[in-house]
């Protein structure tokens, strides 16, 4: 959004903004217009660091076009004039790939990353993208992108536009399927636009779950001042909605609603959401006095209605080969890398936990790091039939699923921990076990229950990618015990590792004084595989004689013994995640 000539031009950006957050993109107006008085974040270290990962990932694309010998027409941005006039010049030559192309119908002006001649020979839109899977926003933008086009050449709308992924991946959609929605959406941005006077009141209100960008820290203002429903941990949106329908506008009007049915919400849920609200709200008055004070909770029912273990009752019995498990990615490589794999077991000595750690900087290195991993907590599994796996929240099982397709490996131990229950997911024990007075269940507040802050240098998930992108940029050594970076990584996988044996601890020690028994469903010792099918052992044995041999025909033969059913289960982890 800028002004040329007293004149407002706005980018496909700026109604991604709006789409995301109209209170955003009100507040990038006014500062447009008021530049002195208000003050945006500054961009975050990530922030920077996935533009120019983006910007990368374009340059690679380029690069690979330029290296196919492909006619190609690069437009320089420094002079948007001179560019506008290259860009038509390169359209009326019909260059067949053009960088960078100048399109505007105004009031919206921007750069292309690519047009691309198709197989009539019409141009359409491309556009490079860092994540593994398109998401909707692209098709709002890339129709802005195809509108200018359509306006540059004279000609009716591109029939599609497409999208290459971080994977490489290209994928097509058809203009039209989302032309609609992208018409109502800028009809409501222009709106929006054309109505603004300035007044401070008429600013809208910031949306719950919205991305705000630049304005997150006036919209969390905002939501602290106004005391807003947002607050309560896991409400939804709907939810809100409905609540404000019934008059209940603030977490603290929630706590002292009757209860009483309140329209198309299930009354049930209207109870859940009351105690949650009363629960923080105390916390919050405990807080005032002492700031470090953990958060209330209660213990919730542990039988279901057909006499099923729910909550603290579905926790495990402790063994002495238990794993506590905790995984660091770093998604901004093509296809994301899960660069270690960190786990703490109990050791002889009381409270001593034992850290092991596998670590991976490359595709080859993840697919041994992965391998290393699943064949030790495999063979532990064996020898101690009662242990578990745990971890907080599905992050971990899901990148272990993903993992063994990827690099079609150890799928059969993988298959073989999930039925038998190994993994457990302590997000879903204390989600359905304990209600707790925070505005949230991550682990990180979840912790002031049974920890004080943390003391290391990388102190969340995001600290982890912008540091590991700097271990990149900065060369130091692979082994962490000789990168000051790796070490700090690893001290923060570590700790994550102890904080979740620490919670199950906390949590045996609530469910114990409650006196709520485990009835943690199938037990290892029934229905458990510890051992590969006979079926399954051969298969693999005989796959990896043949690779070994190294010859191109032995290698394609052990990869095609399993085909059939190597696809089945891409199949499935596709459609079910």
């Amino acid at each position: 959004m800028r002004k040329i000539d007293g004149r407002l031009i706005f980018s496909p950006s700026d109604l991604i903004g709006y789409l995301a957050s109209p209170f955003a993109s009100w507040m990038d107006r006014y500062h447009l217009e008021h530049p002195r008085e208000l003050t945006p974040d500054a961009e975050s270290e990530e922030k920077r660091l996935i533009a120019e990962t983006g910007d990368q990932h374009e340059r690679t694309v380029l690069e690979e076009f330029e290296k196919s010998g492909a006619a190609l027409a690069l437009v320089p941005r420094e002079d948007v004039r001179q560019a506008r006039a290259e860009t038509l010049i390169a359209i009326s030559e019909k260059v067949p790939i053009i960088y960078q192309a100048a399109l505007e119908c105004m009031p919206f002006s921007g750069f292309a990353d690519f047009l691309m001649l198709d197989s009539s020979g019409n141009y359409q839109v491309w556009d490079t993208k860092l994540a593994r899977s398109p998401k909707p926003y692209y098709a709002i933008q890339l129709c802005c992108y195809s509108e200018m086009l359509a306006t540059a050449t004279g000609n009716p709308m591109p029939e599609k536009f497409g999208i290459i992924l971080g994977t490489q991946e290209r994928v097509e959609f058809r203009v039209e399927d989302f032309f609609h929605i992208y018409s109502w959406i800028k009809a409501g941005f222009l709106a929006m636009q054309e109505g603004f006077t300035g007044a401070w009141t008429a600013r809208p209100e910031p949306l719950p779950r919205a991305d705000h960008g630049r304005w997150t820290t006036h919209a969390e203002d905002f939501f602290d001042k106004a005391d807003h429903l947002v607050r309560v941990a896991d409400i939804s949106v709907g939810q809100i909605k409905k609540l404000k329908a019934a008059g209940i506008s603030t977490l603290s009007e929630l706590a002292a609603a009757p209860r009483k049915p309140v329209h198309r919400m299930v009354a049930g849920t209207m109870s859940k959401l009351i105690d949650q609200a009363k629960l923080q709200k105390k916390t919050k008055a405990n807080r005032r006095k002492d700031p470090n004070c953990p958060p209330c909770y209660e213990v919730l029912p542990h039988v279901g209605k057909n006499g099923e273990g729910l909550g603290l009752a579905t926790l495990p019995k402790k063994d002495a080969a238990d794993v506590f498990f905790d995984m660091e990615g770093f998604p901004l490589v093509a296809g994301g890398l899960e660069y270690l794999f960190g786990a703490s077991t109990i050791g002889k000595k009381a409270g001593a936990l034992i850290f092991h750690d596998w670590w991976a900087h490359d595709r080859e290195g993840e697919k041994a790091a992965f391998e290393g991993f699943i064949e030790w907590v495999f063979d532990r599994w064996q020898k101690n039939p009662r242990m578990h796996i745990y971890h907080y929240a599905a992050y971990e099982v899901s990148a272990i699923r993903r993992l063994s397709t990827r690099h079609d490996t150890r799928q059969e131990e993988v298959d073989a921990l999930l039925r038998g229950r190994v993994f457990v997911d302590l997000y879903q024990v204390v989600r359905r076990g304990l209600r707790i007075g925070e505005e949230s269940y991550s682990i990180k507040l979840v912790e002031h229950l049974y920890r004080t802050g943390r003391k290391t240098d990388v102190a969340t998930a995001v600290d982890s990618i912008v540091q590991y992108a700097r271990w990149i940029a900065g060369g130091e050594p692979r082994d962490w015990k000789h990168s000051s970076i790796l070490k700090g990584i690893r001290d923060y996988n570590e700790d994550d590792c102890r904080s979740t044996a620490e919670l199950v601890q906390w949590l045996r020690g609530v469910a114990e004084a409650k006196g709520i028994p485990s009835m943690s469903g199938l037990s290892h010792t029934e229905g458990a595989l510890k051992e590969l099918p006979p079926d399954a052992a051969e298969r693999i044995k005989i796959a990896g004689e043949l690779r070994a041999m190294g010859d191109a025909v032995s290698v394609a033969l052990g990869d095609l013994l399993d085909f059939h059913r190597r696809e089945e289960k891409r199949l499935y982890d596709f459609w079910c995640g």
